[in-house]
């Protein structure tokens, strides 16, 4: 999964990308967030719901500027 955010604009989220169980219904939620201007604190702010795949966009971190390893290793 990755979210993608305009550096320029306090780090509006303008895109979002899983690729696993349910996907569909896992983005349907998110899908209305970014709809009215979501941002990367907003995200980071979210509780995510334990145990579900979702909750996962509430914990990223690395960005790709970092360059950083961005392999998931545990929960």
């Amino acid at each position: 999964m990755k979210v993608i955010c305009l550096l320029n604009d306090n780090l509006k989220v303008v895109g979002m990308h899983y690729c696993g169980p349910n996907a569909g219904e896992v983005m349907q939620g998110y899908a209305v967030a970014l709809m009215v201007g979501m941002t990367y604190e907003h995200l980071q702010d979210t509780v995510g719901i334990h145990p579900t795949t979702s909750e996962e966009f509430t914990n990223l971190t690395v960005t790709k500027r970092e360059a950083a390893d961005a392999q998931k290793t545990g929960c």
